[in-house]
């Protein structure tokens, strides 16, 4: 429902110019792709010679950039991406395709180059799909809230009291990740869950930043939230109520949300006017009934 609503507002937006930063990650995301590709075909048509799948590598990489990245500047496109959850499938199909184009390779026969190719696609693919999805998202909420109503701003971090258990949380992530990755590294009975340990210290790492401080907006189109490098727009339809309680202002997602994790909440203290602010979001929910 709410990417359908989205995609009303973007087909009815001024969108008619271009983006050249968007179009080169497009292309950049389409090299990813189209690279192993090519360095395949050389490598089991003509040579596996290191001097001339080199070249290639450049040379495709060079002209995917050029020609998607020609055709892939539209700024409707970029906000239309932006619409959508399911730009993030860009950080993972990189992955796939890498792992499908090594298995349909006849007998086992995977050439050095074309594995270490692929792989090194697969890691850079998740990084551009990652970018390209954050970029399209900032497009988006930037081009819907330029020509929405604007109720309410303002800046806040996250309640004291989720604060203190994400420190918890990120302490106990990063001291057992980095203790069972040495633990790993000296046992090795271990050293099949090394994988785990480092996922549990990127998730530490990714938990300080999720309650720093935030801007929201609320709009007619929807609530805006992020900070300088990301930002996201949820219509209202994402939403079911808010509240304002003694520490926080809280607006409620739709939906199971598992102890109240998908929802936005941020510190009342930090927030100036907060009769204002709940005054704005009266205009888009009704009150959580206690």
């Amino acid at each position: 429902m709410a990417v359908e609503t989205d995609r009303r507002e973007v087909a009815d937006l001024p969108l008619d110019g271009t983006d050249e930063f968007f179009g080169v990650l497009v292309g950049l995301y389409a090299a990813v792709l189209v690279a192993p590709t090519a360095v395949a075909a050389v490598a089991l048509g003509v040579t596996t010679d290191g001097a001339t799948l080199y070249p290639v590598l450049l040379a495709s990489v060079a002209a995917t950039v050029a020609v998607v990245g020609y055709l892939a500047r539209s700024e409707r496109l970029a906000v239309g991406l932006g619409s959508t959850p399911w730009v993030w499938l860009g950080t993972v199909v990189p992955a796939g395709y890498a792992v499908a184009l090594v298995v349909a390779i006849p007998n086992g026969g995977v050439p050095g180059s074309v594995l270490a190719v692929s792989m090194l696609a697969a890691l850079g693919g998740v990084f551009v799909g990652m970018g390209l999805a954050v970029a399209a998202r900032n497009r988006h909420a930037k081009a819907v809230v330029s020509a929405a109503e604007e109720y309410a701003r303002f800046e806040a971090r996250g309640p004291e009291r989720d604060r203190r258990v994400a420190r918890w949380a990120v302490a106990g992530l990063m001291v057992g990740g980095m203790v069972g990755f040495a633990a790993s590294v000296l046992v090795p009975e271990l050293e099949a869950f090394r994988w785990l340990f480092n996922v549990a210290v990127a998730g530490g790492a990714g938990l300080t930043g999720a309650l720093a401080e935030r801007t929201v907006a609320v709009t007619d189109a929807g609530l805006l939230t992020g900070n300088p490098v990301a930002k996201h727009l949820r219509p209202w339809s994402a939403f079911e109520s808010y509240e304002v309680t003694d520490d926080a202002v809280v607006v409620h997602r739709a939906g199971w949300s598992a102890w109240g994790l998908r929802d936005v909440r941020r510190d009342r203290d930090d927030v100036a006017d907060v009769e204002a602010v709940a005054a704005a979001l009266d205009r888009a929910l009704p009150p959580r009934e206690a």
